[in-house]
Order: structure tokens, then C-alpha cells, then sequence
């Protein structure tokens, strides 16, 4: 069986020891002196309010940025190992290809419906669309904004958004950097490594540079099949690369183009086995080979008029992927291959108001096409790799989205303390739904296709009261929205879906929020907070049909009861405040939520929700904590200590989606730590990640998820890489 999570008070005690006896000796090895020095927080400016760079701190917004620091003192390479210290943040993996596509969760808000889009937007440098599992590499600012952005980032953006931002090049000095990284991994199949670098290249000084960054990855599996006896099944090799350039036409205007590529390669899903010992699974094959190959253009302008600042920015996304994956738990052979191909091209262009005067406001237009093709193909096969498998199922197909939309925000400040904002977003969407359902190449009749589309108008209203100049209050209403859709496939005979059930309507999120943001004892604190309430409508989700039929019971999407949140969300940063070169961040998330009516939504469904009962995988409680030490160790040469850990609060699967059956999932905690030295422009970085070898379940399937008996029963998850030791070697060239 997998291993249970250790007790909080073991780790939490574990890691103070071991921070706490690091610093103990930074502290007899810092030079006299060094004590009465002081610093102040480093300010992070952002680019996610979409009116130029401003310091998050600034912003009445729960928001939570990283710059490139920050993304260092946490080892960040990967989505999870920043987003568990956002207050209130969860992450799921659905256990995909390779490392799996990680799913964020803000505010307990997850996705509760297999066939729609995401509650969390994510952005690469103003694209909504740019691969699965994506690594950060040369990136200058991820900022996490929780509640609905529907006002300037539109659909999808229902729960928060997730902006990144790549570096830029810089015309005016040369700069290079380089990486090294080798890791290990308990029970893996040989050393992993990561090779990165950036090259800027001022070519005409002040007025032209391009810039070059990327990384190659080539990370070994440590997950054991234990049918066939192989070891390490799910390796994964991934290159991404970026190449942008920017120029300075004159001194109002510049031109950013970017190229991000990226190729990757797994052997096999990241899934294991609960019922056996560790990480291991009981599979038919280790074939399970994934592809991903993304292109991603952005063309962006900015203009200064004096009187305002004119954007725009555009991109173009294309997306090759394939899977194959085999399964025999329903007592046959099964091969399955799934094909993607995705195309998107988005344009926005936005006016903002220049100057500080008391009106300050900012409109635009925006729109986005994407075609996203996605099917899966089963077939019956005698045995692995065989070429005269019969083709069962095929299911999936193209979807073509439309949005257009015209936004607008304007800021009145009524005094020197009191300004009240307005907002609005007027949009217009259609999808146009090309998806099959064929069982042996027949379609049996089954409404598989159809357009659907609406238009809308929702808005934005904010009260900021600036207490003095380190304490800001603010009051939100603000909502968010997402598409509906299409189930891929209906019918009374044959699953017992009605055709009433043929589509699914959007749904909508009001979220209520009371915020305050300060900056004390010199500015060596921050203190942010928020509470809040959310009304999410029509809430699509999943629903399995226990009616009679032919292939017995089915799923489908449709609109659920609404559902009601609240919750607190606090953030704590500190710098020097505690002692000379410590650097302390803490969070702390409450969440609680019900929904609002009972959702036996036709007589049959297996499921059935009752008035009171909560979201599936909406933890109640969610803290982190990242500490560390720096100090002087000799002339030259500079030490760090760093010590992070974050916890979830237990779960279950149980929901609207039957298919997960209800299913209890432990809670999870998980402590890193690293220490280092630097000296001129090299450093040498030492790290444990999951220090106490834990396996959270990020993602559980029941037995009835896998065709097993025990729908109640966990029988499959996915969870993060095992205890691993790394060493990090970086080294920096030129104006850093």
C-alpha cells in the first residue's frame, strides 16, 4: 500500500533542526559587523494589471509574484514548486504523458468536468496557449492572481490566473549565463541532468538585442513495473528553447518579437499503484510513449503618446502531440492512442491613460480563434504490439472556439485615500463542436456535433482605501466566466443519456472580497490578507447515468446547483526583520464551500449531490513556509541555508463525477532544502527535494475508474518525484 504522510509535527520539527542548526553555524561563521546591517524587501514589479510595470505590493489584488529570485530560492523548474506556496493554491495531476498536465486549483476551485477547460487561466507573455507542463526557464515574473480576472483576461479565467513572463533582451549590455544540474532520485534508473543557459547580445548599443535562452532536460523514470520487471518506465526528455528580440525604433516606440519551441518525449505515464509497494504499477507494457512538439509566435508593440500607452500584442500557437498507452483491466487487451493538434492565433490591442492624475483608465479589444483537435482511438489487440489490433472506440475530435471581446477598466481616485474602480467586459463566443463517437465504426445514431455560442456583459467594482502610505483596503466584486460545450456522445438505448444532455452551458463565478496589503517595520514586513465569498453558477460538471442501457452506464457534462465559498488567505514576507540576512515567507489558506440545492438532475444518475455537501479535492486548510539564511563565510564568498515545506489538508474524490467514486486522500506535506555558496559570478548549490521521501496523491482514481470493482476504493494515483539530491553549478557573464 502507499506510504502515509508523516506526522506534521515530525516534519515541521525535522525541518527547523535542520534549518536551525545551518544557521547556527552561518551565525559563528558571519563576520562582526554584519549584525547591524539592514535591508529592505525587494520590491517585485509585475506586468499582470496590464498597465505597465507596477510593484505588486501596489496592486489591489490578492496576488502572490515571483521574480527571478524568488524562483531561485525555490529550485523552481516545474509548475508545482511554486504554485504550493500561494495561499490557498492546489495543484492536480491528471497523470498524463510524461510528468502529466498539471492543473491548478485556487480557492478550492477545481475542474469537476473531464471534457471542459480549466478554471485557472495560465499566460506565456500575453498567449493563452502554450503546451502542457510547461518548465520555467530565463523567466523574469510569475504572478498568481486568485479570484476571477474575467474583466482583462477573459474566459477560462474564472478562479485566478497564472501570467509568466519571460526576460526580455536588453540592448544595453551583454550577458550570458549557464547551468548545470545533476540529480538523482530514490529508486530512479540513473542520474537525471538539466543543461540551461541565456546569451543577450546587445547588437546596435540602446536600440536593438536579441536574446537566446532554453534548457534540455534528459530526467530518468522511478517508477517500477513490476509485470515486466522494468525499472524507471516513465523517463522523460524534453528540449525548450526561446529566441526574442526587441527594438527600439525610436524613443516612443519598441518592438518585442518572441519564439518559444519546445519538444518533448516521455516513456510512459506517471500513474502508480496503490495497492502495491511504493511506486510501482502492474501493467501489460512500459510502452507508453508520449510526444509533445509546440511552436508558440509573439509579436508585441508598445507605443508612448504621452497621454497614454498604446499595446498590442498577438500570438500564434501550433501543437503536435501523441500518446499510446495499453490497459487490460477490463479483462481484454486494450491499446489506446490519443492524437492532438492544436492552432490558435490571438490579438489584443489596449490604450491605458499615462500620468497620475485622478483618472486613470485603460480599454481594449480582443480576440482569440483556437482549433483543437483531440482524439482517442481504441483497439483490441492479442497481445502488445500488435499489428492487426481492431479498432473499438473512437472518440474525440475537433473543437473550434471563437471569443471576441471589448474591455475596460477606469480608476477614480474621490481623494488622496479613497478611489473607486469600474470595470467591464463585453463577449461574444461560439464553439463550433466537430467530435465522434463511433463504437466499431458506427456512429448507432449518436448527436455528436452542433454550434453553440452566446454573448455576455459582466463588470468589475472595487473601493480602495489607502490607510497611509505602507497600508492599503480594498473592496471587490469581480466575476469570471467559461464556455460551454458539448458531450461527445448521447443516447437513451445505449447509455441511458437523454438528448436534453447533448449540451452543456456556460457557467459563471461572482466572487466578494475584502483585501488589505501593508508594509511594516521599515518595510522589512508585508502583510497581505484577504476574505471572501463566491457564488459559482450553473457550475458545469460531471454526472454518470445509472439508466439502463446497452454498454451500461455513461458520463456526461452538464450544469449543476450553484455553489457557494468563503474562505481567509493570509501572507507573510520578511526580510532582515528576525535577524540580519534571514528571509521568512509564510501562507495560510482556510476554504470551505457547499453547494446549494440537491443535483439529482434526472432520475438515474448514479451520483447524487445533496444541498450542504462540498466540492471533491477542495482542501479546507493549506499553509507553506520557505525560509533562508544568508551569510558571509570569508572575503568573496557568500553562503545561503534555504529550507521550504507546504501542506495540504485531507481530501475526497466523492462529486458530481461518479467515475471517481469517494475516495479519501490523506493529507500531504512535503519539505525541501538547499544550501550553497557564490562567489564572483559562480555559484555551487546543494538540495534534498521531498526531504521524508512522501507520496502525496495529487490526482486518485477508483477502482471503477480503472473498470475494477471497489468504486469506493483507491486504486490508482499520481504523486511527485521520489527523495532527490541535486547539485547546481551556474555561472554569469558580463553586466548580471
Amino acid at each position: 500500500m502507499y506510504k502515509k504522510p508523516i506526522d506534521l509535527h515530525a516534519i515541521l520539527i525535522s525541518s527547523a533542526t535542520l534549518f536551525l542548526a545551518a544557521s547556527t553555524i552561518a551565525v559563528q561563521a558571519q563576520e562582526p559587523g554584519n549584525n547591524d546591517e539592514s535591508t529592505v524587501l525587494e520590491e517585485i514589479v509585475v506586468t499582470a494589471s496590464k498597465r505597465g510595470a507596477t510593484s505588486a505590493q501596489d496592486l489591489s489584488l490578492s496576488i502572490t509574484a515571483f521574480d527571478a529570485n524568488k524562483l531561485e530560492r525555490l529550485n523552481a523548474v516545474d509548475f508545482d514548486e511554486f504554485i504550493v506556496q500561494v495561499p490557498g493554491t492546489n495543484f492536480i495531476n491528471d497523470g498524463g504523458p510524461g510528468r502529466g498536465n498539471e492543473v491548478a486549483s485556487i480557492r478550492g476551485l477545481s475542474t469537476v468536468a473531464d471534457n471542459t477547460v480549466g478554471v485557472v487561466a495560465q499566460y506565456l507573455d500575453g498567449a493563452p496557449h502554450f503546451g502542457n507542463s510547461y518548465r520555467l526557464f530565463d523567466i523574469s515574473e510569475v504572478s498568481v492572481l486568485r479570484g476571477p480576472q474575467g474583466t482583462l483576461w477573459g474566459s477560462q479565467a474564472i478562479g485566478g490566473l497564472i501570467s509568466y513572463r519571460s526576460n526580455r533582451p536588453d540592448p544595453s549590455a551583454f550577458e550570458a549565463m549557464a547551468q548545470a544540474d545533476l540529480y538523482s532520485s530514490k529508486n530512479d534508473d540513473g542520474l537525471s541532468y538539466r543543461a540551461s543557459g541565456m546569451l543577450n547580445l546587445p547588437l546596435v548599443t540602446d536600440t536593438f538585442a536579441l536574446r537566446f535562452a532554453g534548457h534540455h532536460i534528459d530526467e530518468t523514470g522511478y517508477i517500477e513495473n513490476i509485470r515486466t520487471g522494468t525499472s524507471g518506465i516513465n523517463n522523460v526528455e524534453e528540449s525548450a528553447w526561446r529566441i526574442s528580440g526587441l527594438l527600439h525604433v525610436n524613443d516612443r516606440v519598441s518592438i518585442t518579437a518572441i519564439y518559444h519551441g519546445n519538444d518533448l518525449e516521455a516513456d510512459a505515464p506517471t500513474y502508480i499503484d496503490l495497492a502495491l509497494d511504493g511506486r510501482q504499477v502492474d501493467q501489460p507494457s512500459d510502452f507508453g510513449r508520449a510526444f509533445q512538439k509546440y511552436d508558440l509566435f509573439n509579436f508585441i508593440v508598445d507605443v508612448d503618446l504621452d497621454w497614454a500607452t498604446l499595446n498590442y500584442t498577438g500570438s500564434r500557437y501550433s501543437n503536435d502531440g501523441s500518446w499510446r498507452d495499453y490497459n487490460d483491466s477490463a479483462g481484454f487487451l486494450e491499446r489506446i492512442d490519443t492524437v492532438v493538434d492544436e492552432k490558435a492565433t490571438t490579438h489584443e490591442l489596449r490604450l491605458a491613460s499615462s500620468g497620475s492624475g485622478r483618472l486613470q483608465w485603460l480599454v481594449g479589444v480582443y480576440s482569440d480563434d483556437y482549433d483543437d483537435f483531440n482524439q482517442s482511438t481504441s483497439f483490441v489487440a492479442a497481445e502488445v504490439g500488435d499489428p492487426n489490433a481492431v479498432e473499438s472506440l473512437r472518440q474525440g475530435g475537433l473543437r473550434t472556439f471563437e471569443e471576441t471581446a471589448v474591455f475596460g477598466e477606469m480608476t477614480i481616485a474621490l481623494s488622496d485615500r479613497w478611489s473607486v474602480l469600474l470595470g467591464g467586459r463585453w463577449f461574444d463566443w461560439e464553439l463550433d463542436n466537430q467530435e465522434v463517437f463511433l463504437i466499431g465504426g458506427s456512429d448507432f445514431g449518436f448527436v455528436t456535433n452542433g454550434v453553440a455560442g452566446d454573448d455576455d456583459f459582466f463588470y468589475k467594482l472595487q473601493v480602495d482605501y489607502a490607510v497611509n502610505d505602507d497600508v492599503l483596503v480594498y473592496a471587490t466584486r469581480s466575476e469570471g466566466f467559461r464556455f460551454g460545450g458539448f458531450n461527445t456522445f448521447v443516447g437513451e438505448e445505449l447509455f441511458g443519456i437523454s438528448e436534453q444532455f447533448f449540451e452543456f452551458g456556460p457557467d459563471t463565478l461572482v466572487n466578494y472580497e475584502l483585501g488589505a496589503k501593508s508594509r511594516l517595520a521599515d518595510n522589512r514586513v508585508t502583510l497581505n490578507g484577504a476574505v471572501y465569498y463566491l457564488d459559482w453558477q450553473e457550475m458545469q460538471a460531471v454526472v454518470q447515468s445509472n439508466m439502463a442501457g446497452a454498454f451500461g452506464q455513461g458520463f456526461f457534462t452538464t450544469n449543476a446547483p450553484d455553489l457557494e465559498a468563503y474562505g481567509l488567505e493570509l501572507e507573510l514576507v520578511t526580510q532582515d526583520f528576525f535577524a540580519p540576512g534571514l528571509y521568512a515567507a509564510a501562507s495560510f489558506a482556510w476554504t470551505d464551500n457547499e453547494f446549494q440545492d440537491d443535483a439529482q438532475l434526472f432520475p438515474g444518475t448514479r451520483v447524487t449531490i445533496r444541498e450542504g455537501d462540498s466540492l471533491r479535492r477542495t482542501p479546507k486548510y493549506t499553509w507553506s513556509l520557505d525560509l533562508g539564511y544568508e551569510f558571509q563565510l570569508s572575503n568573496g564568498l557568500d553562503a545561503f541555508v534555504r529550507a521550504n515545506y507546504w501542506h495540504k489538508d485531507s481530501t475526497s474524490t466523492f462529486g458530481f463525477d461518479g467515475n471517481d467514486g469517494n475516495v479519501d486522500v490523506p493529507a500531504q506535506d512535503v519539505v525541501n532544502f538547499s544550501t550553497g555558496v557564490r562567489w564572483d559570478e559562480f555559484e555551487v548549490k546543494l538540495y534534498v527535494d521531498n526531504l521524508t521521501d512522501e507520496i502525496p496523491l495529487l490526482n486518485v482514481f477508483s477502482g471503477n475508474a480503472a473498470g475494477l470493482p471497489g468504486a469506493d476504493e483507491a486504486v490508482r494515483a499520481n504523486s511527485i518525484r521520489s527523495r532527490t539530491y541535486g547539485v547546481q553549478m551556474t555561472a554569469w557573464f558580463g553586466g548580471l
